[in-house]
């Protein structure tokens, strides 16, 4: 296909294309993935692995009150307009972090150095994926068991 340079654009860019695309944008010397509408819920678990603080961005499909919990206890609840975002930061290294959203958002972490750009999937009851050396698995409800089959 065919590369296009959109340019320097603006947390919160929304682009549109009459077929499916995907774009990678520079963040100082670190590549970082845009994320698709298809990655958009409600519900999101996430462990984050490199010392912190981290970072948390919640953009928002539409206007949504996110619950934040850290291992099960509520750490923040963040209100999102409509086609904007929300950061919050704190120390959650190696904490279960549980986001629950009453409107369809896109998540996204990373480390305050602008390392590890992660974009979240929603929460699902079944996932794909091959492990590396080490893997681990979290349940949305923190101390509740999964079974992997």
């Amino acid at each position: 296909g065919t590369v296009t340079n959109i340019g320097t654009q603006a947390i919160g860019t929304i682009v549109r294309d009459s077929a499916p695309f995907y774009i990678v944008g520079g963040n100082g010397g670190t590549l970082t993935e845009w994320q698709s509408t298809a990655m958009a819920g409600t519900v999101f678990v996430h462990s984050p692995y490199r010392n912190g603080p981290q970072m948390y961005r919640m953009y928002a499909l539409e206007a949504a009150t996110v619950s934040v919990y850290k291992n099960g206890v509520l750490e923040a609840t963040q209100e999102v307009s409509a086609y904007s975002y929300e950061t919050i930061t704190g120390a959650y290294t190696s904490y279960v972090m549980s986001f629950n959203s009453t409107g369809s958002i896109l998540l996204a972490s990373w480390c305050t150095d602008a390392a590890d750009h992660n974009p979240i999937p929603p929460a699902s009851q079944t996932i794909y994926g091959s492990c590396s050396t080490l893997s681990a698995v979290y349940a949305y409800d923190y101390g509740e068991t999964v079974s992997v089959t």
